[in-house]
This record gives structure tokens, sequence and C-alpha cells, in this order.
């Protein structure tokens, strides 16, 4: 017979790191990239929330993998560790209203996707208005 006590040390523990996988990939930045999935790939694109239930229903596979796709998530999605693109060329008088759209969406999504802050892009966005 298996002891009671087993059991509930087991259940607290997948609980436990569950909870810690949600606010781990929470912390780190993890989202939902919209990736398809593909035959013969495991997918893994899901937000805190999704490992943290993969985690509870599959732990015994989740939870490594979660660990071993750990290094790559910070590296995808923590600003800081991965190089910037350069920034858009600002709009010289005269160009084509296209071009200064253009630019105005790279730069927006430059600071959407984390890697310029939100005062660099009130900056540059005045820069490129010529203000």
């Amino acid at each position: 017979m298996i002891n009671p006590l087993i059991v509930i040390g087991i259940l607290l523990i997948v609980i436990g790191t569950s909870i810690w996988v949600f606010f781990d990939a929470k912390s780190i930045g993890i989202k939902k990239s919209g990736e398809k999935a593909q035959t013969g790939k495991v997918q893994t694109d899901m937000g805190p929330a999704g490992g943290a239930i993969c985690c509870l229903l599959l732990w015994i596979f989740a939870f490594p993998l979660y660990l071993c796709m750990r290094p790559g998530y910070k590296r995808e999605f923590q600003p800081g560790s991965i190089s910037a693109p350069p920034l858009p060329v600002l709009v010289a008088a005269g160009s084509h209203s296209d071009d200064f759209d253009q630019q105005l969406r790279r730069l927006a999504k430059l600071k959407e996707d984390g890697i310029i802050s939100a005062d660099e892009f009130a900056q540059k966005k005045k820069a490129l208005l010529g203000l």
C-alpha cells in the first residue's frame, strides 16, 4: 500500500514546481509567438499559464522540458540579452510619407519587442517628427 504522505509530498512538488514555472516564465517575459505547429516537433509555443498547466498535467515530461528550454527563452524574450537591430534612419525633409510611416512603424515595433524603452521611443519619435 502506498503511504498517503508520499502521495501528498509528490502532489505538493508537482503543484509547487508548476506555480514556479508560471511565475518564472512571467518574469522572463515569455509570450505566445503564434508559431504554427509542425509535424514531428514538440510544440512549446505557449505563455506562462500554458506552461504551468502542462506542468500540472504532464509534470514528468513538461517540467524537465521547461528547464531545458529556459536558457533559450531567456535569450529570446529578455531585451538586454539580444543585440538591438539598427535604429531607423530619420526622414529627411521632403521624403515620401510612405517612408515616414514605415520608419514610425519600425520604431513602434522596436518598442513593442522591448528592444528600446518607452523613453527612447519618445525621443526617437520626436526626432522623427522634427520636434
